[in-house]
């Protein structure tokens, strides 16, 4: 249907444009005809999602190549079956007459429809599975899928929403290196960013049985006030990292995201965040680097030696050794006891607000660790400053405007994947969850656009036709 071809008489009499035509024609009698506002609101609906429904179908088939035999790459395809199928589109779902073609020796098929179009997962147009993703990143695929009956003629299952998420993670997954390499040459640095900070950390989440990357699962039970069994979920440290962008007051300008399902050492995770990293710093050498985190060994190890190694400032979380200090105080005075939140205050400020300060509280936890030497509390925190005194450098950082707190990436753990991954009742594998994540960590980092152009060109390919009968020629000499 080409419709800069037809005539007004065409126009008018086509089956898919008629009703559009009837209703404008009918306009004046919307107020008898419906009743209400609503009501017709709800008919225009119905009738433009006719429209485009109409209209998608035949563009779409377009892209069915129906000859005996067809190219692609060095092999040569025969038809082998022409039948109906269904798909899933921004309007509901259109069946559509496409062929299947084989070459000889193999077993599996291939539909150039699809492959031309770029129909994902094998029943989702490019425009559906994106909206489809997009939406089940944000709520469950339950959720997702209430979501879209209430919107319209667009109704995927809960079931196909799931399936298209981990579909499009193992897509992302496959190409993880090459995505990451294009990805990262599409951030944007602001202009007036002067430092730029890396971050990670991790989060508990509940896997099930299913999770894999090297786990062993074992379910346990508990038994109920009603004395049955309940399967009890099997917990595993999901990860995420952030980089963020600062300008010279030390206003964060911008903050991008990246999160994994658990795996032993966070290895992709860690790959990730140091592929960023070298690209930044490629792009924008003179950007300053500071990295953050709390006091866990493994993140230290990364940071130190592995990311960017000699160069940028270590700063231990300030709000995380504000709260080894508060431990030491209780343990020394007793919870609650004013003496313990009167010390608390006094050097919190000084290791917040003194150079050295750190040295002082040293000094002070030294003292009550001899005035009470059966608390290992008292001990285990005075170890930890001692520790990690070299990055409790505060009050320099504040001079320089840099970021004294993992703020942003205890922001990111809880936006990117508690609110996600952490619901009632909720059990994740490994590839499901990641699927949920790469969409999370995309969207939040403004780089969903990018992300999905790079997913969905995975799924199109060309096709060359080939005649039905080739005759060959021989010349003959005269």
């Amino acid at each position: 249907m080409q419709l800069s071809h037809y005539n007004e008489t065409e126009f008018k009499q086509n089956d898919t444009i008629n009703p559009v035509i009837k209703f404008l024609d009918n306009i004046s009698e919307v107020t008898k005809t419906y009743g209400s506002f609503e009501k017709a609101e709800r008919a225009i609906k119905i009738l433009v999602n006719e429209l485009e429904s109409s209209l998608l179908k035949e563009t779409l088939s377009q892209y069915d190549i129906n000859v005996k035999m067809l190219k692609k790459g060095d092999k040569i395809y025969h038809q082998v079956l022409r039948e109906e199928k269904t798909y899933k589109t921004s309007a509901g779902e259109i069946s559509i007459y496409r062929s299947l073609f084989r070459a000889s020796g193999e077993k599996k098929s291939i539909c150039p429809l699809e492959l031309q179009a770029g129909i994902i997962n094998g029943s989702w147009t490019p425009t559906a599975a994106r909206l489809g993703l997009y939406v089940t990143a944000q709520l469950t695929p339950y959720q997702g899928a209430k979501l879209f009956k209430e919107f319209g003629s667009f109704k995927p299952s809960k079931t196909s929403l799931d399936t298209l998420a981990r579909k499009l993670g193992s897509c992302w997954d496959d190409h993880l290196d090459d995505f990451n390499n294009k990805l990262y040459e599409e951030i944007v640095i602001p202009e007036t960013a002067i430092t730029m900070s890396a971050s990670l950390d991790g989060i508990m989440i509940p896997l099930n049985k299913k999770a894999s990357n090297g786990y062993e699962i074992e379910e346990t039970t508990e038994i109920t006030q009603d004395a049955t069994e309940k399967k009890k979920p099997f917990y595993k440290e999901a990860s995420c990292a952030s980089i963020s962008f600062y300008d010279n007051e030390g206003e964060r300008l911008s903050t991008v995201r990246f999160g994994r399902m658990p795996e032993e050492g966070k290895k992709t995770l860690k790959k990730t965040l140091s592929q960023a990293i070298q690209q930044a710093c490629g792009e924008r050498p003179e950007l300053k680097i500071v990295k953050i985190a709390d006091g866990a060994k493994d993140n230290w190890n990364y940071l130190s030696k592995e990311l960017q190694p000699g160069k940028g400032i270590e700063i231990l979380d300030y709000y995380h050794a504000s709260d080894h200090l508060n431990d030491a105080f209780e343990a020394a005075y007793g919870k609650g006891n004013a003496d313990a939140i009167a010390q608390y205050k006094k050097y919190r400020s000084l290791l917040k607000n003194e150079e050295n300060g750190v040295e002082k509280v040293i000094n002070t936890l030294r003292y009550l660790h001899k005035k009470h030497p059966q608390s290992e509390k008292i001990l285990t925190e005075l170890n930890y400053f001692r520790n990690n005194k070299h990055r409790m450098i505060y009050a320099e950082a504040k001079q320089l405007k840099l970021p004294i707190g993992s703020g942003v990436i205890e922001a990111s753990c809880k936006t990117l994947i508690t609110q996600r991954m952490k619901c009632a009742g909720m059990r994740w594998d490994i590839k499901g969850g990641q699927g949920i994540l790469t969409a999370r960590g995309l969207i939040q980092s403004n780089l969903f656009d990018k992300g999905w152009k790079l997913i969905s060109q995975c799924f199109v390919d060309k096709f060359e036709m080939l005649a039905d009968n080739i005759i060959p020629i021989r010349c003959v000499g005269i």
